[in-house]
């Protein structure tokens, strides 16, 4: 008897049965993978100015070590959903590069899903960078667009990514990419005649050396000479649904008096973002994805990052670590212990004054 878990109904695509690194998939299917770079070990600066309870909790990853970087071709690959790549008789998943977050090396929600739509056939080369949220800015930056980048001269006349979104059209303009774009849903199925699969920059969380030098490198047309708002920065998440400041009337306060200028970066242009971040030499922001803009900003540039204590995250630690920036990151004083806890990514923060004036002197 098929477990329930594995029962498709007959209008749908049966799910992948196990996962496997992409090297294997390309091997398997008489594809090609061309390594970029070799495999890396990138140390992170621990943040000076922090508590020792952030230090502690950062500490282990301060060294992380990143395998090569690749593009790998695929005859008859499949991309299921948010850039997950599958072999082409559908059976495996390229693990390294089809991302589900807190799962494991043998693990994918897609394993067990019965709601894959029929293939749709994509005729001729086609690229692949779209990744898990991908459709948000951060992991869009971070993720997707230094993907793009790895590709090179590659020449395809199809590109599955998250194009939707106003910054991700702004890019592909400057890159002059003219070809068909193919938005990714959850459930979306594509068998492509030629898939080209670039590998992660890294890992997804955890920026490295060669992800900050693709993405200052490409945006470089794009930086003014000129301050566009100023050099002191708080980025406000008011009309975001998660991770506002439960006490930002009195933040906006304190930070006014101190010659800040609040951005709503939703509302602004992606040049625009580019630059105020360019331009900066103080930021302050509760933790969000307008954070990834920290990869523009110069060396020196002082970065308070404000945490709830149940959820603490490290990438643009190391991303301001990568950039040579004085990142300076709060939470507020309380009795439980510092966590990563996924459940808690969407409670608000309490940012504590005085040490926010504290890292302002």
């Amino acid at each position: 008897m098929v477990p329930s878990s594995r029962v498709t109904p007959a209008h749908r695509f049966p799910p992948p049965e196990k996962c496997a690194l992409l090297a294997e998939l390309a091997a398997r299917c008489g594809g090609s993978l061309e390594i970029k770079s070799a495999a890396s070990q990138v140390d992170y600066a621990l943040p000076s100015h922090a508590a020792a309870e952030l230090v502690d909790f950062l500490q282990p990853y301060a060294s992380l070590r990143f395998g090569p970087r690749s593009v790998a071709v695929l005859p008859g690959g499949r991309v299921v959903g948010p850039g997950i790549v599958l072999a082409p008789d559908g059976r495996t998943l390229a693990r390294d590069v089809s991302v589900d977050f807190g799962k494991g090396p043998d693990e994918h929600w897609l394993l067990a899903s019965s709601n894959i739509k029929p293939a749709q056939s994509i005729a001729g080369p086609t690229a692949v960078i779209a990744s898990a949220l991908g459709s948000g800015y951060s992991h869009w930056l971070l993720d997707e667009l230094p993907r793009l980048l790895t590709l090179g001269g590659v020449g395809f006349g199809t590109l599955i990514a998250h194009a939707a979104p106003p910054f991700s059209r702004a890019a592909l303009q400057l890159h002059g990419y003219a070809g068909a774009l193919v938005e990714p849903g959850r459930y979306t199925h594509f068998q492509c005649e030629t898939l080209f699969v670039p590998s992660l920059v890294g890992e997804v969380g955890h920026p490295t050396p060669e992800t900050t030098r693709l993405l200052t490198e490409f945006a470089t047309p794009l930086f003014q000479t000129t301050a566009p708002f100023g050099e002191r920065l708080y980025l406000t998440r008011a009309n975001a649904r998660r991770r506002r400041i439960a006490n930002e009337a009195a933040l906006w306060s304190t930070l006014e008096a101190a010659g800040f200028v609040q951005l709503a970066l939703e509302t602004l242009t992606w040049p625009e973002q580019i630059n105020a971040f360019r331009h900066a030499k103080v930021v302050v922001a509760p933790h969000g994805a307008g954070l990834a803009n920290l990869v523009f900003c110069p060396p020196g540039t002082k970065v308070v990052e404000l945490f709830n204590r149940s959820y603490v995250h490290w990438t643009y630690w190391q991303l301001a670590a990568l950039q040579g920036l004085d990142y300076r990151p709060i939470v507020a004083p309380g009795g439980e212990p510092l966590s990563h806890t996924m459940a808690s990514n969407r409670l608000d923060i309490v940012a504590d004054l005085a040490q926010v004036r504290a890292s302002l002197r």
